[in-house]
């Protein structure tokens, strides 16, 4: 308060006495000093004051507390082009929407497995763990945190010495049927190969697609037995080369393994299913003239050579996940992410790709939502 309103508030309290004759005179400075009391609380007040109340019947609300989510990527990272950017993207809509605060750790090497997810189990309510390749290391760390929820995309709670699936009350599988994306762009492929070089000028002639994979995991192999498997059973002549690079990270080796694809076996129609490393088999395709097809998201912004790109939304899948968490519904079995759901896909394709392929694609998507096509989880032979 002003030493102005000090003045007028002592002012306003002699007024008042004066007024009240000499009897109230008579009572003297400690009147004064109560009137002043009471009239400098009044105006606190008025100036904007203000308390808090604790009582059961009103007062303020306590705010709530936000809940924590970490995310610990695979070595590929969060700019990987791939499905740990996909998780990542999930994880950040969830953040912005619930309020969260970032809490990501990105894997450098598969020897961080166990300290990374210790971290994030340490300091969150929730650790999406992304990648098959940490389901023996999130076993282990789920059974010290038992009131820590935990959801792996692509794995499972797997004991250390075992190869089965444990189902742990706080750990939630993310598993997608890849196997119906790599259905859908194998058959696009297919049909070109079927087409031929007189419609599609680029084909090398051969009737020989590719297939680089990163390592042989459960869910590279899915896309991989779709992939083949539909293109074949559109063209059964048609040949399919596979190869693994062993990393899913290094560019460099997967290219080298396209360009033997391509060069030794005329491959012309190049899947890669590895990751950031697979990116490099894009360049390989698009310096060689022919044919690439993206994995997990659309990568159809690498090369105008890329012709579509088999989808596993995994944004979707996590965000859905955390989504839940927010609201008290998670559970340690949700559903698998399938074309039904709209869990997989494939991406719009360039103008390269004829009419009739695209058709093709469409036409086998239609038949795998109906139950008449089934396409395999194991790569045939």
């Amino acid at each position: 308060m002003t030493g102005a309103r000090q003045k007028q508030a002592r002012a306003l309290a002699l007024s008042r006495l004066e007024k009240k004759g000499p009897y109230m005179r008579r009572l003297g400075n400690l009147t004064i000093i109560a009137s002043l009391v009471t009239i400098f609380t009044m105006l606190l007040t008025a100036c904007g004051g203000s308390t808090t109340s604790s009582s059961a019947g009103g007062g303020t609300t306590p705010t709530k507390t936000a809940k924590t989510v970490a995310i610990v990527t695979d070595t590929g990272g969060i700019n990987d082009q791939g499905f740990n950017e996909l998780s990542y993207h999930g994880y950040t809509k969830a953040l912005k929407e619930f309020g969260y605060k970032e809490k990501l750790i990105q894997t450098q090497s598969a020897s961080e497995y166990n300290a990374n997810l210790t971290q994030a189990a340490q300091n969150a309510d929730m650790v999406i763990a992304v990648g098959f390749l940490m389901q023996t290391p999130l076993d282990t760390i789920a059974k010290q945190y038992p009131n820590t929820k935990f959801a792996i995309v692509d794995g499972c709670a797997v004991p250390v010495g075992k190869q089965d699936c444990e189902t742990l009350p706080n750990v939630a599988s993310l598993y997608f049927k890849e196997q119906e994306a790599g259905c859908l762009v194998g058959a696009l492929a297919g049909q070109m190969e079927l087409d031929g070089k007189s419609k599609i000028p680029k084909l090398l002639g051969k009737n020989t697609i590719g297939a680089v994979g990163g390592i042989s995991i459960p869910p590279v192999n899915h896309y991989i037995a779709g992939y083949k498997y539909c293109a074949q059973k559109v063209d059964p002549g048609v040949k399919v080369v596979v190869n693994y690079s062993q990393d899913f990270s290094n560019t460099a080796k997967c290219k080298d393994i396209a360009t033997s694809e391509i060069n030794q076996n005329q491959a012309d129609i190049i899947f890669q299913v590895a990751g950031g490393c697979g990116v490099g088999a894009l360049d390989a395709a698009d310096q060689k003239g022919v044919f690439g097809i993206g994995v997990d998201s659309d990568q159809g912004y690498v090369h105008t050579s890329v012709i579509t790109s088999a989808l596993k939304r995994v944004d979707t899948a996590v965000y859905d996940t955390i989504k839940n968490f927010e609201n008290g519904q998670y559970t340690n079995n949700p559903p698998t992410f399938d074309l039904k759901i709209a869990g997989v896909g494939y991406a719009a394709v360039s103008k390269d790709v004829p009419a009739d392929a695209k058709a093709k694609a469409d036409d086998f998507a239609t038949q795998i939502t109906n139950g008449t096509l089934t396409p395999p989880a194991t790569i045939p032979a």
